[in-house]
């Protein structure tokens, strides 16, 4: 009895132990639970730091003086219009210069070209005071091009490779499902200009490569003169997304060749979405520039 009475004695002092030992290592994971999810937090200038890198080096960034990309752009109208245009285009930036110029051979949509030279910006019109609808969308908020945001990491003008100068607000938002594709969410605000649009900027977790860039603005409908007309009102989204694919080295830098802009708008007038899709057969630095380079031909 004796014997047996020592056995379960250190039994229960070995369950003792063992019961102080889960509990010690439970509180040490419910410890360190907060810690890792603050860990992998990542801080706007980290995520920033780590998309410039994927680019390239600073020494490779600051060789391509300026940068000219040409290419075939694809206009299609999903919604909202009919019909399919194709023709040439071109991407020239220097700095914070950009042109973008996509031709089309049509009396009616000739092009869509916008161009900041440094001062002013400036786009083209379909007709004598009639633009398309991302030329009035560009052309009445232009921050798209001072702020260096359209088209992304394709030009010198990119607005992540100079966050000191233009001091935006940055958000980092974590992990969000885009596409299918779980994608580092950034979300960019303007230091001035940009009004009431939300701009959120996605890259990959594996390379940092800037793949989505989205824009988003809600218009409150207008106040009717009447209380019975206002009721028929009905607020207009407008939505931008820029896609980037297609990644390859150029000049020591990884750049991409396809771009994708979509613009979706809905409101009481109706619903339409257009599709701009280019694909680059040339990417050439340090080129001199023509005379005009920044101007609307």
């Amino acid at each position: 009895m004796a014997d047996s009475a020592v056995w379960i004695t250190s039994q229960g002092d070995f369950l003792m132990r063992i019961t102080r030992l889960l509990w010690t290592a439970a509180a040490g994971i419910s410890l360190s639970v907060p810690a890792l999810a603050k860990e992998e937090k990542m801080k706007p200038e980290e995520l920033v730091a780590k998309h410039v890198a994927s680019i390239g080096s600073a020494a490779a960034l600051s060789a391509a003086a300026n940068r000219s990309i040409t290419g075939t752009t694809q206009l299609i109208f999903r919604l909202g219009g009919h019909g399919q245009l194709k023709g040439p285009t071109r991407i020239v930036s220097e700095g914070r210069k950009i042109y973008l110029g996509m031709m089309f051979a049509a009396l009616d949509y000739r092009s869509d070209q916008f161009s900041f030279d440094g001062s002013k910006v400036e786009v083209s019109q379909l007709a004598p005071g009639r633009r398309s609808q991302i030329g009035m969308i560009v052309y009445q908020n232009d921050f798209f091009l001072k702020e260096g945001l359209l088209g992304g990491a394709m030009t010198t003008a990119w607005a992540l490779l100079d966050v000191a100068g233009r001091q935006p607000k940055l958000n980092y938002a974590g992990l969000k499902k885009m596409e299918g594709r779980q994608l580092h969410e950034l979300r960019y605000r303007a230091r001035k200009g940009a009004g009431d649009f939300q701009i959120a900027l996605y890259f990959e977790p594996e390379t940092f490569r800037h793949i989505y860039t989205t824009y988003r603005l809600v218009i409150p409908e207008s106040m009717a003169a009447r209380p019975e007309a206002s009721a028929g009102q009905q607020r207009t989204i407008v939505s931008l997304r820029e896609g980037f694919s297609d990644f390859a080295p150029v000049d020591g830098l990884t750049l991409p060749f396809s771009y994708k802009l979509v613009l979706t708008i809905e409101g009481q007038g109706g619903s339409s979405i257009t599709e701009w899709d280019f694909h680059a057969d040339r990417i050439l630095h340090s080129r001199e520039l023509e005379p005009g380079a920044f101007a609307i031909r």
